[in-house]
């Protein structure tokens, strides 16, 4: 990935939204927050998930895009696998 401090969890959480909703941003983006909001994903929440590279806010949605579109390319490729 071409941004920093990404963990892995952040790179799971959105295949694993991605392969729940089958979307591109905005609708994944919506996934998104409908799993952190319920905690679907590992228990994970916002700011768990924020600390591990996925910012929710307006100010970091511009990073959360563009990882997340790398992420659901390198899906659609087989790149990465979802857990």
């Amino acid at each position: 990935m071409a941004e920093d401090k990404i963990a892995q969890v952040a790179i799971d959480f959105i295949a694993f939204c991605f392969e729940r909703k089958g979307a591109d941003w905005p609708v994944l983006y919506d996934e998104m927050c409908f799993v952190a909001g319920k905690r679907l994903y590992r228990g994970l929440g916002y700011e768990e998930l924020r600390e591990a590279g996925l910012d929710f806010t307006l100010a970091g949605l511009a990073r959360t895009s563009r990882l997340t579109n790398e992420v659901t390319k390198r899906l659609r490729q087989g790149a990465l696998a979802a857990s």
